[in-house]
Order: C-alpha cells, then structure tokens, then sequence
C-alpha cells in the first residue's frame, strides 16, 4: 500500500508493452508481404493485333493486365486474371473469346519477357508461358525472345510485334528505305529468318 502497488502497475505496464511490439511487428509483416505483392518484378508482352501486357510480381503471380494498344485495351478491359499463375493467366487469355477472332487465318503470336530478376528467372517464365502458347496455336506462328523494356516499347510504337520489329532493323542496315509497313506484310517464314531471334531450345521439355 505505502509504494502504491508499484509493482503490479510495473509488471501491467511491460505486459502492455510487449503487446503494442507484437501488434507492431504483425502490422510491419502485414505491410511488408502486401508490398512485395504489388511490387512489379517481370512484365510479359503479347503481340497479336492486340498488345498486351502482364505485370507480375516476385511471387510470380499477375498484378495487372493492360492493354497497350486499342485493340488491347478493348480486350484488357473483359478479362480479369490478377492474382493468378502468370502461366495460367496467359492461357486463359489465349483461349478467351475475346481474342479468339484474332487467332484466326494463323496469326502470328509474339511473346517477351522484360525482367524477371535474372536470366534464368527470366527464360523459365519465358519458357512456361510459350508452352502455353504452343498448346493453343501452331508452332510456327509463335515467336519468343527475352528483351528490354526500351525495345519493346520501340516496337510498338513501330506498330509491329518484336520479331517484325527486329526483322525491320536488320533490313535497314542494308536497305534504310524499308518501311515498317512493308515489313508488316512479309511472310512469316522471312521474318522468322531476318529477326534472328535467341530463343530458348525445346522450351516445352520435349
């Protein structure tokens, strides 16, 4: 009574305080896993006629998917894959109706992978989603490469898909008049050729 329960309020006060570092470090935790999940690590493109984009996170799941052209604005806005499997995303995509008029006559199917932590990161979500890709369309229409965010943004603003776009800056060397609309109409077996592409061998595993 004469120290005013000193020791009760001490032993209360420390118990309080362990509490308050508990809820602290739970809500630290908390915020630190929600960054990490918004937190852009890879982007993937896909270039039919419609360009889209996957941003995905460390834990290889999408965050987003956004349109980069008109086409692909029209058909980002019908489909909702946050949170899923970047490889199971693609495929929903791919097999969607909303692009399926787009796959049709044998369309050429462009996929990049920008970023991904690391090459080898980078060539197994390369390699994941163009086996999807494969099990939709015929080989010879899918091409695929690793890239940079620079290039592929060229290529776009170019109009073409990355295979047409590097095919169209090999001609140039040699011919500075061709135009990226004359290259837009070459075959594809000609491109596949010109572009020159470093593409991962067997990327299926088969």
């Amino acid at each position: 009574r004469k120290t005013f329960d000193y020791g009760r309020q001490t032993l209360q006060y420390r118990q309080h305080r362990r509490r308050i570092a508990a809820c602290l470090l739970s809500l630290v935790l908390v915020l630190s896993g929600t960054g990490i999940w918004f937190l852009p690590a890879t982007s993937i493109g896909l270039d039919i006629n419609p360009s889209l984009e996957l941003t995905v996170n460390a834990l290889d799941r999408v965050i987003s998917l956004k349109g980069k052209n008109e086409d692909g604005l029209e058909v980002a806005k019908h489909l909702d894959v946050s949170g899923m499997p970047y490889d199971e995303a693609m495929q929903r995509i791919l097999i969607s109706e909303e692009l399926s008029s787009y796959l049709e006559n044998g369309s050429m199917i462009s996929i990049s992978v920008v970023g991904g932590g690391s090459d080898v990161h980078a060539e197994k979500i390369l390699s994941k989603v163009v086996c999807r890709a494969y099990a939709i369309a015929e080989d010879e229409n899918v091409f695929y490469c690793q890239t940079d965010k620079e290039t592929l943004e060229a290529a776009r603003e170019s109009g073409l898909c990355i295979p047409r776009y590097l095919a169209w800056q090999h001609l140039l060397e040699t011919n500075p008049d061709v135009t990226a609309e004359e290259v837009s109409k070459m075959p594809k077996d000609e491109i596949r050729a010109l572009a020159q592409l470093e593409i991962i061998e067997n990327p299926c595993g088969e």
